[in-house]
């Protein structure tokens, strides 16, 4: 893919290459791959920034660059990284716990912060194309908005256990990932936002326990059960790709956190799942020279997977 950077790498025209393939609808059952070279990680958010995957390695109190086919490097250290983005600006958002805060990273390595009064617990960050930041909040401190320079939002309702988070391909819905404990309350929620990213009201986008997944060649989840609560558990990573399939997957050890479900636009049908996954999914994020590659991360000592997929992730 040819890539033309007007505001930034988050806002970008993309010309496909003469002979490239256009993106396809993801279908059936996918395997991921370990990383080749990598390290084990207790790793958190991740996003691809100047042809290299960005990791936030929380036990190694670090980011690390992955250059692709086996580089891996401490890009920065960071007492405690979690979330990572990159503005229309071509810089790194990180959200930060202890202290809490949102920064913003430049490719020279100087930093400002962007927000640390009113964050709550930050988590999983993506951003707008109007520049507006958006950052999960778990446990209890919801999903939060701030345009540089302005005061923090809360976005309504308030919802608890929020972790991923994602923007559609037109930028008009924010998605939003809840873990919360109880079965029935893990779902993914989605915001309206208008032309300036400024959302609007919540609501449910799709609750887990009522998407079945039927594909040839799956095995049964490990509670047995028919829906995908079985398979994705708590959710914790989300992605979206350049079609608007949500991708989510999550962790809940003695019964289930192997798999990442792909969800349909419409977020009625599970349309394919990958599996060779860490068991506790955290990260989930496209890269690649063409942004057909989803790199995935561990909630614990895992080493970073990877699958390679049909369409690319939205915002290429």
């Amino acid at each position: 893919m040819l890539r033309l950077h007007t505001l930034a790498s988050l806002f970008a025209i993309t010309v496909p290459a003469l002979g490239a393939e256009p993106d396809a609808a993801p279908s059936g059952v996918y395997t991921a791959e370990v990383v080749e070279g990598s390290p084990k990680m207790t790793a958190a958010g991740m996003v691809w920034w100047k042809d290299r995957l960005v990791i936030a390695d929380r036990g190694g109190k670090r980011l690390v660059a992955f250059t692709p086919p086996d580089k891996f490097e401490t890009l920065r250290e960071v007492p405690t990284p979690v979330g990572l983005a990159v503005d229309p600006d071509g810089d790194l958002v990180l959200t930060e716990r202890d202290p809490n805060r949102v920064v913003r990273i430049k490719a020279d390595g100087t930093s400002s912060v962007l927000a640390e009064k009113d964050v709550g617990t930050p988590q999983f960050v993506t951003v707008h194309k109007s520049g507006r930041v958006f950052w999960s909040g778990f446990p209890d401190g919801g999903t939060r908005s701030v345009v540089p320079g302005g005061a923090v939002e809360v976005l309504a309702p308030k919802i608890g256990h929020t972790y991923g988070i994602g923007i559609s391909p037109k930028q008009d819905w924010l998605f939003v990932a809840s873990k919360l404990p109880n079965a029935d309350g893990r779902a993914v929620w989605r915001f309206p936002l208008d032309a300036d990213g400024k959302p609007g009201k919540g609501e449910v986008f799709f609750r887990v326990q009522d998407l079945k997944p039927q594909l040839e060649k799956l095995p049964a989840a490990k509670d047995k059960g028919e829906t995908l609560l079985g398979w994705v558990g708590r959710l914790q990573g989300l992605a979206v790709d350049r079609l608007g399939n949500v991708y989510v997957a999550g962790a809940e050890s003695h019964t289930s956190g192997e798999a990442v479900a792909v969800i349909s636009p419409d977020g009625k049908k599970v349309v394919a799942m990958i599996l060779g996954v860490p068991r506790n999914v955290s990260g989930l994020a496209f890269g690649g020279k063409d942004g057909r590659t989803l790199y995935i991360t561990g909630a614990g000592e895992y080493r970073p997977h990877r699958v390679r997929l049909p369409a690319a992730g939205a915002g290429w």
